[in-house]
């Protein structure tokens, strides 16, 4: 193995050798000549020994021996291109710059015309910044080897790291001078004229290419599009309509219409083009649901193009192939379309499949709250998004609510309490769950914790008048703060001088604060509002006989 290293190591070293001398190489012999003995002095053999034993000591790692001796043996031969080159690369590699690139240009100094030490000099320059000297390296790089096209790609973006576009646009002409107009070519001609705001040449670009390939509908596509992008709408038709003649069956070419027809605000024209796009079987439910997302606006889905948007929706879902990975997407449209039920289905679909986003249960807890009948789904469904969910609101409160109707009041105050330790989003919330905190607590006889809640929520909504009439009420019932509920009960009697149970609620505290005589006319009116109200004939009969 050792005698396998060392051969590969003279072998290469043999290469460089003849650059030590700064010579260009000697032309080529021919075959059948005898080729020329040539003498070597003992300085040359002196350097060729040092060279060879610096490339071992690279070749075995050995980095920092092997750079002293590229030093030691550029400093005895300063002509050695060979090392000059070489320990350019190792503090290339080191990130020292300054250094590598000393080494790099003193190697091309010696040799001009080697490629590789041009090369190494272009990378030094290229991690240096130094962009003019930069362009002049791929110069001349491009001169050595013209038919190199990746030498003209790199000299095309010295000159865009100089800022010098049109330079960097004839650097690939002349590459397309030799080969002939391409893609790769005329799309990054197309983008350096963009960015130049040469927006007629970037057009022009893809005039070329389309030409060059009028079969590949491709060009005119992306012709089209730059048309658009120019607001040059007629030409863009032009090209579309090419497409179509050669392509009728596929869909995309009707997507690109409908941006052309909502371009040139032809909305219904657009629309048609839509619907041609999502009849056509090619075009699969997840895509055509991107485009919808993509071409209208929310105002538009849900307004003003409604009436399409939503048979674009159905029409995508009628060839779903699976519906659980788009359920909550199309529930969401059902919802906003009030088509509940449905949406409930989809939502539960999409939470079998991810039961981990709480937007579609909450979502689905709204849905059901605007059913008519819930056969009992909101608590179910509520207390699973709860358990899943402890630090969201809806789910909590919903199972309050249930438990307040149910008169599970301790599970319903339980509930609130579990509301209030989290805190609340932005508000969301907070107003109902002391509305619903107060009637809770107050049936479970926890009367403090009522007295709260009211008071909280009437900072919150002080021109609520059931709520006012309420805790007015319970106040009376509980014999407590009368001159206070009196206060509240009168507040509504003047917003709402006709509403039976706040004139009742109104009477009642007259007489417990012994006013019977005030009392009487107001608890008159109220009966005559609700006459079929039993409490409110028996107040009205209590207070009669007060007066007797």
């Amino acid at each position: 193995m050792i005698k396998i290293k060392y051969t590969y190591i003279i072998s290469l070293a043999t290469l460089l050798l003849a650059a030590c001398t700064g010579s260009k190489p000697a032309p080529k012999a021919s075959p059948y000549e005898r080729p020329p003995i040539r003498e070597v002095s003992e300085a040359q053999l002196a350097s060729d020994g040092m060279l060879i034993d610096a490339i071992a000591l690279q070749e075995s790692g050995r980095i920092d021996q092997a750079l002293e001796a590229y030093a030691a043996l550029t400093a005895k031969d300063p002509a050695c291109a060979a090392a000059w080159y070489e320990m350019g690369q190792l503090l290339l590699q080191r990130r020292w710059t300054d250094s590598a690139l000393a080494c790099a240009q003193r190697s091309v100094d010696l040799v001009p015309d080697n490629m590789w030490y041009l090369l190494a000099l272009a990378q030094a320059q290229s991690q240096r910044s130094d962009k003019r000297a930069l362009i002049g390296t791929w110069e001349r790089l491009v001169a050595l080897k013209p038919d190199v096209l990746e030498y003209h790609y790199e000299l095309s973006n010295a000159h865009i790291a100089n800022d010098d576009l049109p330079a960097a646009v004839e650097a690939l002409n002349r590459v397309e001078r030799r080969i002939g107009v391409t893609e790769p070519i005329s799309l990054q001609k197309q983008r350096l004229w963009q960015a130049a705001g040469k927006d007629d040449k970037a057009a022009r670009e893809i005039e070329r290419l389309a030409e060059s390939l009028p079969g590949d509908r491709r060009y005119n596509a992306m012709l089209a599009e730059t048309y658009m992008r120019q607001r040059r709408y007629a030409k863009a038709k032009q090209c579309y309509d090419r497409i179509l003649q050669s392509h009728p069956d596929d869909p995309y070419i009707h997507i690109q219409l409908a941006e052309y027809y909502k371009a040139t605000s032809q909305p219904d024209k657009a629309d048609s083009e839509l619907l041609l796009a999502f009849r056509n079987r090619q075009l699969d439910t997840k895509s055509k649901l991107q485009i919808l997302n993509g071409f209208y606006t929310l105002e538009e889905f849900y307004t003003s193009r409604s009436a399409t948007t939503f048979q674009l929706v159905d029409m995508a879902m009628a060839d779903c192939q699976d519906s659980t990975e788009v359920a909550a997407y199309y529930g969401n449209i059902l919802m906003f379309r009030e088509r509940y039920a449905d949406a409930v289905r989809l939502f539960d679909m999409a939470l079998k499949r991810d039961s981990s986003d709480y937007s579609v249960w909450e979502r689905l807890l709204i849905c059901l709250t605007e059913m008519p009948d819930d056969d009992g789904r909101i608590d179910s469904y509520a207390r699973r998004a709860a358990s899943l969910f402890p630090m969201q609101t809806l789910p909590h409160f919903l199972v309050a609510s249930t438990a307040l109707e149910q008169e599970r009041y301790d599970d319903a105050v339980a509930s609130l309490d579990n509301i209030m330790q989290w805190g609340f989003s932005k508000g969301y919330l907070e107003a109902e769950t002391h509305s619903l905190m107060a009637e809770a607590a107050y049936r479970n006889k926890q009367y403090d914790k009522a007295w709260k809640s009211f008071d909280r929520y009437l900072a919150m909504r002080p021109d609520d008048m059931p709520m006012l009439n309420n805790y007015a009420y319970y106040l009376a019932e509980r014999g407590l703060q009368l001159e206070k509920a009196l206060q509240m009960s009168r507040r509504t009697i003047e917003a709402e001088p006709d509403n039976a149970n706040s004139l009742d609620t109104y009477a009642w505290i007259l007489h417990l604060l012994g006013r019977d005589a005030e009392a009487l006319p107001y608890a008159e009116r109220a009966v005559k509002g609700d006459p079929n109200s039993q409490t409110l004939q028996e107040h009205l009969r209590t207070i009669q006989n007060s007066l007797k």
